[in-house]
Order: structure tokens, then C-alpha cells, then sequence
């Protein structure tokens, strides 16, 4: 079992962040989640609000206006803003 989630952030623009993380919060129109490695399968639509992403201690915020998320079966988180 991998105990980091691949975090993928994709603007229309570019890539905005790839890298592998602890955890991931997100703000989606069902309210707050937080994903961990080895989560479900998932696709939720995306809140404005903000993003955190956790490693080592640290966390990373990123501001959106919303978007779509999806959670892989191999630990890989793909957000797609809008």
C-alpha cells in the first residue's frame, strides 16, 4: 500500500501542481473533504475555496473558483479547475 496520494492541479493554462502528498483537503459543493492515500475512487464537483495540501508538516494552499476533482484507484488525485 503507498502511503503518499499523487496530487495533479491542471488549469485551463497549465499545470499548476504535481506532486506527491500526505493529504489533500478540498472544498466540493457537498461541503469539505480531506483525502488520504489509498482513498476510494471518487469524482466530485468542486466549491470556490481552498485547497490544502499536506507534506511533511507543511501545508500548501492553492485558491480556486471551483472545478472538478477525481480520486484514481492507485492514490492519484486529478483536480481540473475552472
Amino acid at each position: 500500500m503507498s502511503s503518499e496520494l499523487q496530487l495533479k492541479i491542471v488549469s485551463l493554462k497549465e499545470v499548476v501542481y504535481n506532486d506527491y502528498v500526505d493529504s489533500v483537503t478540498l472544498p466540493t459543493k457537498s461541503g469539505e473533504i480531506t483525502v488520504l492515500p489509498n482513498h476510494a475512487p471518487l469524482i466530485s464537483h468542486l466549491a470556490k475555496g481552498t485547497i490544502r495540501a499536506k507534506s511533511a508538516g507543511q501545508q500548501r494552499p492553492f485558491e480556486i473558483d471551483g472545478g472538478f476533482m477525481e480520486v484514481t484507484h492507485d492514490s492519484r488525485l486529478i483536480v481540473l479547475l475552472d
